[in-house]
């Protein structure tokens, strides 16, 4: 006996116009419409179990539909479900779906809608090397979150109701070979190791190895927890420094996302009050590979981000005018400041030398035999060293443009000269500075100077 019955039919076939259908032919087409409905109810079960969810939908059916060559049905397509109305006609009960009733007039005196905007198109950075930049289009980490957060509840409420165990997934997750994860250990071992040719080779291979795209967020961050829990160890960050210029090195690797992180270690290591234990040990060395570390970072990637340089001019400013800032940290702010170039020497140490020596370096450099005297001869011999760059690289600019002046060997220093480079520069960087250099024509940089 088929499912739907000849009455069914029989009010069809009324409805369409055809009075009085014979019982055989409504029993046959109600056989064919119950094979039909089977063959359908099948292949939409196929696409609800294809799309792993247990409850059918209209899309699944509209699906079969398509299969079978049958246009689908229009309308039904809803989020809500739908509701039936029963009536009663003929003797026989009928469901049907109700269709709201709409008053023209009141369609007609609504306002009219908004102009819709016209379709555009932007193009944004998802991710970047595995990190999601900080842009308006991306959601910010509260809202992840968030989001996260909201799903846990859910996923509790659900438990607590169906007492099923549902597990909520983070939003992305970073998955890392077992080859990848092994390199990792053998390499951040090695960097630290007290072994000299483990650590270079640790460091050939951060310069060469064209497959660690994945591992330089945690080679980042590796660094970065160690600077901080290492500070006073000279060999921890001697190695990393060697390692952050590995990976600066390396053509395989795009560090641009990862300089914020990066910039903060190296100039710890270049102006940290102690970053050894013993005063005396050459911790000099360490801030200068770190200045010159910081020089090629601020080079390779500064017309990227045109306000990098600026801000840490701006940082090294600050550590070499205060006061209450020992003299170690001074010094790494001059090496810093004379390894971005000529024009910050000009305008950034030349009009504060003067007095920085004199209110600073002074009494420190009279205490003989101690170790604020050898800090402040450090600091005299960097601010020595700052001018002749600028000496030095005036000379090269004025070879370049055709105007060096002849017979400049010949050219001595005079009495009035030496008076008053003392008087522009001070007496204590000024002798350092006439002892190494002799003409009177290469101080032209230093009595132009606007103090």
């Amino acid at each position: 006996m088929s499912i739907w019955p000849k009455d069914t039919v029989r009010s069809i076939a009324e409805s369409c116009g055809i009075t009085n259908p014979k019982d055989d032919y409504c029993t046959a087409l109600a056989h064919d419409v119950d094979y039909r409905l089977q063959e359908i109810i099948q292949e939409a079960t196929k696409f609800m179990r294809h799309s792993k969810r247990s409850r059918l939908t209209v899309d699944d059916i509209n699906a079969a539909l398509r299969v079978r060559n049958v246009e689908p049905l229009y309308g039904f397509t809803s989020g809500n479900p739908l509701r039936f109305k029963k009536t009663t006609a003929n003797m026989n009960d009928i469901y049907y779906v109700g269709d709201e009733e709409v008053d023209f007039d009141t369609i007609l005196n609504k306002p009219l809608p908004r102009v819709p905007l016209d379709v555009t198109f932007t193009a944004h950075w998802l991710a970047i090397e595995g990190v999601q930049p900080a842009i308006p289009q991306n959601p910010t980490p509260s809202d992840a979150k968030s989001d996260l957060l909201s799903k846990r509840s859910k996923a509790n409420g659900t438990n607590a109701a169906g007492n099923e165990q549902i597990d909520v997934k983070p939003l992305v997750k970073h998955v890392l070979s077992k080859e990848l994860q092994l390199y990792y250990e053998r390499i951040t071992e090695a960097v630290v190791s007290e072994e000299e040719r483990l650590r270079f080779q640790a460091y050939e291979s951060l310069r060469s190895d064209p497959g660690l795209h994945q591992l330089l967020p945690y080679f980042v961050q590796f660094i970065v927890e160690k600077v901080k829990q290492n500070l006073r160890n000279l060999t921890v960050c001697e190695s990393m420094l060697c390692m952050i210029q590995a990976l600066l090195s390396s053509p395989h690797l795009f560090v641009d996302p990862y300089l914020n992180q990066l910039m903060p270690a190296i100039i710890s290591c270049m102006v940290g009050k102690r970053i050894c234990e013993n005063p005396k040990d050459d911790h000099w060395s360490v801030r200068d590979f770190a200045a010159r570390l910081m020089a090629l970072v601020c080079q390779r990637y500064g017309k990227s981000y045109h306000t990098m340089q600026p801000r840490i001019t701006k940082t090294l400013l600050h550590a070499f005018l205060d006061v209450k800032k020992p003299i170690t940290t001074h010094y790494g702010a001059i090496v810093g400041l004379n390894q971005l170039g000529r024009e910050v020497i000009r305008t950034v140490i030349l009009p504060n030398t003067k007095a920085y020596a004199d209110n600073i370096l002074r009494e420190p450099l009279q205490a003989d035999g101690t170790i604020r005297q050898l800090e402040a001869s450090k600091c005299r011999d960097a601010l020595t060293d700052s001018l002749l760059i600028l000496i030095e690289e005036d000379k090269q600019a004025q070879i370049d443009s055709g105007e060096e002046q002849a017979m400049e060997d010949l050219d001595d220093v005079d009495e009035a000269t030496k008076a008053s480079v003392k008087d522009t520069i001070g007496d204590i960087i000024g002798e350092q500075l006439l002892l190494k250099c002799k003409q009177k024509s290469s101080l032209t940089p230093i009595l132009e100077a606007q103090v």
